[in-house]
């Protein structure tokens, strides 16, 4: 297997597109790529996870879905039982605990644990599990575990990634390059 080390802008910027190309609407894309930074800080090749999830767009946006009601206080605990939890929807959950001052905890097979010192997303993906969202108790958050550099990316991965990121673009024409569309040779993104 190929891989590919991307930085973190990278990840998430590409999940970001990729997410749009596959049509789904730009605030959840948007949730999408800091998911993807917060599973590839943990070890996780993020952009493989968002291509398989992006194969099921009802079940990104179920999980999307699932993720607000417990935010704003809709449903106290998302539970999972008789169905496995998505990689996808844990790395949701993790950003969403990354930028709030809220934690949310994992109840599985194993224990309990707050999402932002989870050893092995991954693992947990496979157990029956329940998130709960709640203030800490000590008003604080827990440090979170992240790598110096995101997981490496599966290079099969990374080019679908780009092949679903690219039905966002516009064709050129000469009417697009007269307006001002494009940026030359000096456009790296």
């Amino acid at each position: 297997m190929t891989t590919i080390l991307l930085s973190y802008n990278e990840v998430q910027t590409l999940a970001r597109k990729a997410a749009c190309g596959a049509g789904l609407p730009h605030g959840v894309a948007e949730d999408v790529g800091q998911a993807a930074v917060w599973l590839s800080a943990r070890g996780i090749d993020a952009v493989g996870v968002v291509i398989d999830a992006l194969g099921s767009q009802a079940e990104v946006l179920g999980d999307q879905s699932a993720i607000d009601a417990l935010c704003c206080g809709e449903t106290a605990e998302i539970a999972f039982e008789g169905r496995s939890c998505s990689l996808m929807l844990i790395g949701l959950a993790g950003a969403v605990a990354a930028n709030t001052a809220m934690n949310l905890t994992l109840r599985y097979d194993g224990g309990v644990e707050p999402l932002a010192l989870a050893a092995n997303p991954a693992e947990l993906a496979a157990s029956a599990l329940s998130l709960r969202l709640h203030s800490p108790p000590d008003g604080g958050m827990p440090m979170p575990r992240r790598s110096p550099r995101p997981a490496a990316t599966d290079a099969a991965a990374y080019a679908a990634a780009l092949g679903l990121a690219a039905r966002t673009y516009v064709p050129a024409s000469e009417l697009s390059r007269a307006q001002g569309a494009g940026a030359g040779t000096t456009d790296n993104d």
